[in-house]
């Protein structure tokens, strides 16, 4: 009889270590989801990937995590992404290459512009930050 006891302590610790083993990843994973955003530079405007259009609005959550790249595809142009309200800036990108910059979007809802800084404008849009 002790034996059984003893077999189903033995067991019942495999099983809530087993358990335990599965479900601490996601107890302490604080991997924060980030919403990216590509843009391209072409023809002296901002084309922003899955929007159709130039200069489009973008919309983005309160509080989230946000990683923009920037390309350019404007041959002997210096093109950048800026958010002056936010001093988000990603600095200068030649032609061929891309820049990304990370930041959070504030808490509270708001509309304001994205711009190229040296072009902003023929490149400029909107930005709406919703709760």
């Amino acid at each position: 009889m002790q034996t059984i006891n003893r077999h189903v302590r033995v067991s019942l610790v495999v099983l809530l270590l087993v358990c335990a083993g599965m479900l601490l990843p996601r107890l302490v994973d604080t991997h924060e989801a980030i919403h990216e955003v590509r843009i391209t530079a072409r023809g002296m405007s901002f084309h922003v990937e899955d929007i159709a259009g130039a200069n489009p609005t973008m919309a983005l959550t309160a509080g989230e995590q946000v990683k923009v790249t920037i390309r350019n595809e404007d041959r002997g142009m210096l093109h950048d992404f800026s958010i002056p309200e936010w001093g988000v800036r990603t600095g200068g990108v030649a032609w061929g290459d891309e820049r990304s910059i990370t930041f959070r979007a504030p808490a509270a809802a708001s509309t304001l512009s994205y711009v190229c800084t040296p072009h902003s404008v023929m490149m400029s849009g909107r930005i709406t930050v919703s709760k």
